[in-house]
């Protein structure tokens, strides 16, 4: 590599040749402003070796949006669609007017410290707050992968600390006074049916085929979900590879089935779910309806989401293998079933431990007994 010093006006200017890093373009490094010669010569001479290093800063000004961009060009197709409108809708509504035109080298932790005191003042959730800054932080750990700044300024600024809520679920006889009550009340009656018999996700449940479904065999194949993109639902494949999944049908299961194809006005051709005039049907349909029967018996109203617990929580009640369960509910693997359904292991623990009580009491009752005789004679 060489270099050449030139004298422009009264000062002294040095310059090099080298290939740059992102566009592989030939590109003129160069420095003025040094009052001697030899001043020029020896700070070209430490900037040469930073760049044989690799320690050299290469990237010139590269603003956040451009950054974003790049960033959201590598997930586009890695991620499902929905998730690529959440990281869009963030992105535009709250992050880009923050950021979108700084120099990703002047953005420090404190401005990230302030971003998300700013947001707290605007009443935004700490759920929310947490969501974003993990975009934020996503986006400048790219930066670093491709060494345009040496350290992500996201990555030692606290974030909201969230509260874990803890999750709820119904007993059996819960959930069967819920499912009486839906019968009569909701024309969607079979979606809270084979939710409580699957622990299938509501947008599975919306999303089903009826080819999906293979009466002969008695098993339901989970492979589609109902997802929204850009503000519109639409049936896509299942999140991940293990919630590609096969599900037994009960005997009664696929009677509610056959019942439904022959005399409900709410399904299709193709869709096991769908409106009377033909449309996905919405979520919030089921979910309000759902509100609605909780409210006039009285239950503790859970999400329709919490079906799925509490199907995990009847299953364990009567000694089914969490393994087992896992597998039904799609997750990659048991420890995450584990760690969801964290205090339904917490019951069983607690019978765990009075049982051995039980038993190692009666074994204390006997060396009484001993003790007892002994004495007396």
């Amino acid at each position: 590599m060489r270099g050449s010093i030139r004298k422009r006006g009264k000062t002294f200017q040095y310059r090099f040749h080298i290939r740059d890093p992102i566009t592989n373009e030939r590109k003129e490094l160069s420095k003025g402003g040094f009052e001697k010669e030899k001043d020029a010569e020896r700070a070209m001479i430490l900037a040469m070796a930073e760049y044989e290093k690799g320690t050299l800063d290469l990237s010139g000004k590269f603003s956040f949006k451009q950054l974003s961009e790049l960033w959201l060009e590598e997930k586009q197709g890695n991620v499902r669609e929905s998730t690529m409108y959440s990281y869009k809708r963030a992105l535009n509504a709250r992050i880009m007017p923050e950021f979108e035109r700084l120099d990703i080298k002047d953005i420090k932790p404190m401005h990230i410290h302030n971003f998300y005191q700013k947001l707290k003042k605007e009443g935004l959730s700490k759920r929310y707050i947490s969501y974003v800054g993990t975009i934020i932080g996503s986006v400048f750990k790219k930066a670093v992968t491709l060494e345009l700044i040496y350290k992500n300024p996201v990555e030692n600024v606290d974030k909201p600390k969230m509260n874990k809520n803890k999750m709820k679920s119904w007993t059996a006889d819960q959930a069967i006074e819920f499912l009486q009550v839906a019968k009569v009340r909701s024309v969607y009656y079979l979606a809270y049916f084979l939710a409580f018999n699957t622990g299938m996700r509501i947008g599975e449940v919306l999303g089903l085929h009826w080819s999906d479904i293979d009466f002969d065999a008695k098993m339901i194949h989970v492979q589609h979900t109902l997802t929204m993109v850009e503000g519109d639902y639409i049936i896509g494949p299942v999140k991940t590879e293990s919630s590609d999944r096969h599900i037994p049908m009960s005997d009664n299961l696929i009677y509610e089935f056959e019942e439904h194809k022959k005399f409900s006005k709410n399904t299709s051709e193709d869709l096991v779910f769908r409106t009377k005039k033909g449309k996905l049907v919405d979520p919030y349909i089921l979910r309000y309806m759902m509100k609605t029967i909780c409210t006039e018996l009285e239950l503790p109203y859970i999400r329709f989401h919490d079906i799925r617990r509490t199907h995990t929580s009847i299953l364990i009640d009567e000694g089914v293998s969490p393994k087992v369960v896992s597998q039904r509910l799609g997750h990659s693997d048991v420890s995450i079933t584990l760690n969801i359904y964290t205090d339904v292991f917490d019951e069983r623990q607690v019978d765990a431990t009075d049982k051995m009580d039980q038993i190692l009491s009666r074994g204390q009752l006997v060396v009484k007994s001993q003790k007892q005789d002994d004495t007396n004679h």
